[in-house]
């Protein structure tokens, strides 16, 4: 501040040791981070300031096995994604299994590759919003759609009928979507909304669960929420739902269907479930299959010849 006027400096230090970006050094930052093959979090550092007002920098360790700067804990991590969030920008937060770290992964922001399919939400639903129970949903998208199989254009019907029908998402719910790295590229562009967040584990063996178990706060939502909703069968979430039942929350289990398949549902997850719901990716072949069955029928029932006397 000199004379009652704000000067900005074009990425020097100040008597403080701290930095200010002048607009056209900030655009020239975001568009650098765009650019392909550019390691976001390669410039992630600790800064400590001298008492001269220089600063001294020292750069994380890097992951061998992501290649991306390791840092301490989520608590860090989150620090850094303030300091290098930037517009058109996607924030990605992960444990990661091979260094024991956590990892900041920044992506460019895209359109939805598959636009939402249209469909008119069930009476019923619209009936009970004013009356119905505030629910944490927590979804590990990875197993209804056993293993991410699905096509982009099948979690966008899935989801869909899951904000619409069975269970319904209102307003004032809260909606908690777990994915590993891969899984979260492919379909987050589906599945989004103002009350949907995401969390991302790595790309190991059940990194989508601990995910979601590390992120929610069960006493919390036993006090903000009346139901907690699982969209999924697996059954690394039974501790969970036993746990949720006992702090007087009901449990809601919600898992895909699929042609000539069983569903992916524990049966101690189902065992404790207050309700139980079933939700199909694809829509039946009414039409072709009713015309079998016909067929199927008519033959049994078909009368046996009669010789003539």
């Amino acid at each position: 501040m000199s004379g009652g006027r704000l000067e900005l400096v074009d990425d020097t230090e100040t008597a403080t040791g701290q930095a200010f970006l002048s607009p056209r050094r900030a655009a020239e930052r975001g568009r650098a981070r765009l650019e392909p093959g550019h390691k976001v979090g390669s410039g992630l550092c600790n800064r400590r300031h001298r008492r001269n007002g220089k600063t001294r920098q020292h750069k994380v360790s890097v992951c061998e096995a992501t290649g991306l700067p390791r840092l301490r804990d989520r608590h860090q991590a989150l620090q850094a994604a303030k300091t290098t969030r930037s517009r058109g920008l996607e924030v990605c937060i992960f444990a990661c299994p091979a260094c024991g770290g956590v990892h900041l992964e920044l992506t460019a922001s895209q359109e939805p590759a598959v636009a939402s399919v249209p469909s008119v939400p069930a009476a019923a639903f619209l009936a009970s919003l004013e009356s119905r129970k505030k629910r944490y949903v927590l979804a590990d998208i990875e197993n209804p759609t056993r293993g991410a199989r699905a096509s982009c254009r099948q979690v966008a019907t899935f989801w869909d009928l899951i904000k619409k029908q069975a269970p319904g998402i209102a307003p004032h719910d809260h909606v908690v979507v777990g994915a590993s790295r891969s899984v979260a590229r492919r379909y987050r562009r589906v599945i989004s909304g103002e009350n949907v967040k995401w969390v991302v584990g790595a790309d190991a063996p059940d990194g989508a669960d601990h995910a979601l178990l590390a992120a929610i706060d069960l006493r919390r939502v036993a006090r903000d929420f009346d139901e907690l909703v699982i969209i999924s069968g697996d059954h690394a979430f039974a501790d969970l739902a036993r746990r949720a039942k006992a702090l007087g929350l009901t449990v809601h289990v919600v898992t895909a269907e699929h042609r000539g398949k069983s569903p992916m549902l524990s049966r101690e997850l189902a065992a404790i479930a207050n309700t139980r719901s079933f939700v199909r990716l694809e829509a039946r072949k009414q039409k072709q299959e009713n015309l079998a069955r016909i067929r199927q029928v008519s033959g049994r029932m078909r009368p046996a010849a009669v010789d003539a006397a």
